[in-house]
């Protein structure tokens, strides 16, 4: 299948984002899956990261800020909505099976005009402040319970919670089961990312200067976009026990090795939790003050306040304690091991394609459990027709359409089980579409995947097709909400999705 990652990175937003996109796409790739990027060109855009791992990276132009919107994020994108909308479009150059979105600059207006080349969204959200238009939501942080998102995403949207989902390379769940609390000769790791504009390293430095921890190694990683690179490199050239990493550094070995961490409160938090590293969380940005007080609260980590707020001394005085209470960091440590384990990349993978749904045209034993769906009473109360259709009357119904060139039967499955049925009927470059799902199936949000999927289908098989009609009752809101889902609009008396002819079907 093909999918297609959105995602942005910056001085102002770092590079945690992009990083853990390419952990979730390396997973896919190893399942044969086809992943692509877009970004945009941002001051400091490390799109060399997605190339260096091999994916297609598309790069939009530079926004001027203007026409941003109300989002607190907003000034991360750099435009509207509307206009990034347009360009990812034209980026992707046809329809995908999934759409990754991990941007807290776009939300449900962005997402819901993809869903013309999207068959299916993922939301990757840390911070839980907008609406979103998606099938799938990913929130990996402590924090991150269900009634979070209430009212923010739409009915069937399914939710992966928690740091069990956290996505991180392979190599940490390799390294998990070998590393233990306060390895007695480790070293301290120092490591806020790949930019840390603030600042923050150079006081870590100044904090580990200040406790005197004799000749005890330190490993410094310094991202490329680190506007303090210099002043760190020159601090780390004066100290024979201070190493200098930069890019392209083996993090999964250095914190394996380490015996205690000193860092922000990003997506790394996850990989020193992975292996049982105890860490003093230092938050470099709003959006990380919720998951590392509930960190706190868990005894997951020491967390000593906002690097505007906090001084070198203060993160002396956490250093000497937790080196002088070594029971403490072992605690800290244990807790924080039991809340990841590695494989949350292989859940979301699991998530994304246990409910994919494969279409395939009815066959002649079909025929009598159709007409048991078609006659059910949950079926019937939304159809124009909701009188009960005799047997006989239905198996000749059933044995013309199966012959006729201008009208195909389709079967939604997933994973072996039907979902629903989907009919066409072609009348020039128009197709008018009926639909409905196996009874026992409503309320799941399969309704929208079926038609998205079906639309796909069309695209590929039935190519002078363009454009899709469907004709809903005014009552059946249900039904007007899945096909707007699917990316019908209305039109005059009914309901229309404009068809790209010669796009690829997902099944």
């Amino acid at each position: 299948m093909r999918i297609a990652f959105r995602v942005d990175g910056s001085e102002a937003i770092g590079t945690g984002h992009i990083v853990r996109c390419l952990t979730l796409a390396d997973r896919l790739s190893r399942d044969g899956h086809a992943c692509q990027f877009v970004v945009r060109a941002h001051g400091g855009t490390p799109a060399s990261l997605i190339e260096a791992r091999g994916y297609p990276c598309a790069i939009l132009p530079q926004a001027d800020g203007e026409g941003c919107d109300e989002l607190a994020h907003s000034r991360w994108l750099g435009t509207s909505q509307a206009r990034d909308a347009a360009e990812t479009r034209a980026a992707l150059d046809g329809t995908v099976d999934w759409l990754v979105v991990d941007h807290y600059a776009l939300d449900h207006r962005w997402q819901s005009e993809l869903r013309a080349v999207a068959s299916q969204i993922l939301v990757v959200d840390d911070i839980a402040d907008r609406v979103h238009d998606c099938d799938l939501l990913l929130d990996q942080n402590l924090q991150g319970d269900r009634d979070r998102y209430a009212g923010l995403v739409p009915a069937g949207c399914r939710l992966l919670l928690g740091p069990r989902y956290a996505l991180l390379a392979p190599r940490f769940a390799e390294l998990r089961a070998k590393a233990g609390a306060m390895r007695p000769d480790g070293a301290v790791l120092v490591y806020f990312g790949g930019v840390d504009a603030q600042g923050a390293t150079l006081t870590a430095l100044d904090a580990l200067a200040d406790a005197d921890l004799g000749d005890r190694r330190i490993d410094v990683v310094v991202g490329d976009l680190n506007p303090h690179r210099a002043a760190i490199v020159e601090w780390c050239r004066l100290r024979d026990q201070a190493h200098f990493h930069g890019g392209g550094t083996d993090m999964p070995a250095l914190m394996a090795e380490a015996s205690l961490a000193i860092g922000a409160a990003g997506t790394t938090t996850w990989e020193r939790c992975c292996l049982g590293l105890p860490t003093i969380l230092v938050t470099i940005a709003e959006n990380q003050r919720a998951g590392a007080l509930a960190l706190a609260r868990e005894g997951a980590a020491i967390w000593v306040g906002d690097h505007a707020e906090i001084s070198a001394a203060t993160l002396a005085a956490a250093l000497r304690t937790l080196f002088a209470a070594p029971h403490l960091a072992e605690v800290v440590a244990s807790r924080a091991a039991r809340l990841v384990d590695g494989h949350g990349a292989h859940r979301v993978a699991c998530a994304m394609f246990s409910d994919a749904i494969d279409l395939r045209p009815a066959a002649a034993d079909d025929c009598d459990r159709i007409w048991e769906w078609r006659n059910d009473d949950r079926t019937r109360r939304h159809s124009r027709d909701p009188s009960p259709v005799a047997l006989e009357t239905h198996r000749k119904w059933f044995t013309s359409t199966l012959s006729s060139p201008d009208r195909i039967l389709l079967i939604g499955e997933c994973e072996g089980d039907p979902v629903g049925v989907l009919r066409y009927d072609r009348t020039g470059d128009t197709a008018t579409i009926s639909v409905y799902l196996v009874p026992g199936r409503e309320g799941r949000g399969e309704g929208a995947r079926l038609i998205r999927t079906g639309s796909r289908w069309l695209a590929s098989h039935w190519p002078t097709v363009t454009a899709i009609d469907a004709e809903i009752l005014e009552i059946n809101r249900a039904s007007a909400g899945a096909f707007a889902a699917a990316g019908f609009s209305r039109f005059l008396s009914h309901y229309r999705c404009p068809l790209t002819p010669g796009t690829q079907s997902s099944s």
